[in-house]
């Protein structure tokens, strides 16, 4: 069984890898299942209590979550003025300087349509436990990355627009765009992923299909238009 959740994004998306630099950040095109994770953590500790988010960490840890996005998606290209700590030696020269101006690369996603996630149930207290919290999300990704809740479909597979995993058991592949996103890695523990603490996370970086392709492309945007599925 899955419950599959409608979001709205009221914003353009913006997540990036986990490879890019701070100063060449490309996005990935959807959130990641980590991502997603964290934002039920935040979720749970705003709305609720840090307890609370810590006695269901287990739960959140082994969700495997999947994304369907809508038909058309536009990737524009943005070069943004940013802050950087300075070099080793501009510190030594200049001390007071904590931060310098430069200029970085981004992206923004335009999502012409409503983003679908699909969590596998095993049980009904975790589709009570998730039909509770996944409506107090609001963002994935960067802050500011807004996305608006608007409902839940059980059901008893899931379509081939959604995102596959690349394991193993795999099947019948079929065309699509490969990408890297990050999971909670199996021995996370919530200090781990705790901002407080300086233990270092664990992601697990995971391969997915995205049955997408690109339709054109420029200095200034990238069009890809989903794939249909016979």
């Amino acid at each position: 069984m899955w419950l599959e959740t409608v979001f709205r994004p009221t914003t353009l998306f913006s997540l990036k890898q986990s490879q890019a630099t701070s100063s060449g950040a490309k996005t990935l095109l959807t959130p990641s299942p980590y991502a997603v994770k964290m934002a039920l953590l935040n979720a749970i500790i705003t709305y609720d209590s840090l307890q609370l988010a810590m006695g269901k960490f287990s739960l959140i840890r082994a969700l495997d979550i999947r994304f369907s996005l809508p038909e058309k998606l536009v990737v524009n290209n943005c070069f943004l003025k940013i802050q950087k700590e300075p070099h080793s030696e501009t510190k030594k020269k200049h001390p007071e300087i904590n931060f310098q101006p430069t200029v970085g690369f981004r992206e923004y996603v335009y999502l012409a349509g409503d983003m679908k996630t699909a969590v596998t149930i095993q049980n009904k207290k975790t589709k009570d436990f998730l039909k509770q919290w996944f409506p107090r999300i609001n963002y994935f990704g960067k802050k500011g990355c807004f996305f608006q809740f608007i409902k839940f479909i059980e059901s008893v597979n899931i379509g081939k627009e959604y995102s596959r995993l690349l394991d193993d058991k795999i099947t019948n592949l079929v065309p699509g765009l490969i990408t890297i996103m990050d999971d909670f890695d199996e021995t996370l523990s919530f200090d781990n992923v705790n901002t407080y603490n300086r233990t270092k996370t664990k992601r697990k970086e995971r391969y997915y299909l995205l049955p997408f392709k690109i339709e054109t492309a420029n200095r200034n945007f990238t069009l890809l238009s989903k794939i249909s599925q016979t």
